[in-house]
């Protein structure tokens, strides 16, 4: 894949080049996939269509504090407010829900504290 062309990572932001977007990483809450598109939530209830995968922006983001905790979701672990037991669902900042998988579940316990 060719990420420079279409997307990189300076100064904390994700710039878009052919949509001359810059979005501050630190205010991204959830990625949530749709087939080969994917959603971005922001803090200030903002939301952007992109298409590319999940998998493009999981690497976009490796260095920073993302989690992929489902096949669909991949969560900025500074904006995770509460653990919903029952349901098997992180709450995020502006009530954002997202699932955990069982598999990744085991896996993330001892990254986030809420989990336990």
């Amino acid at each position: 894949m060719n990420f420079e062309n279409f997307c990189t990572t300076t100064h904390g932001y994700l710039e878009f080049r052919f949509q001359r977007i810059k979005i501050p990483i630190q205010q991204i809450v959830m990625l949530q996939a749709d087939c080969n598109y994917t959603y971005i939530y922001m803090k200030s209830g903002e939301k952007y269509l992109f298409a590319r995968t999940i998998k493009f922006f999981e690497y976009m983001l490796k260095d920073y504090r993302f989690e992929r905790i489902h096949k669909t979701y991949m969560i900025n672990c500074a904006h995770i407010r509460n653990y919903d037991a029952k349901n098997q669902n992180l709450i995020l900042s502006n009530n954002l829900k997202a699932t955990i998988s069982r598999r990744r579940k085991c896996q993330l316990r001892g990254q986030i504290s809420c989990l336990n």
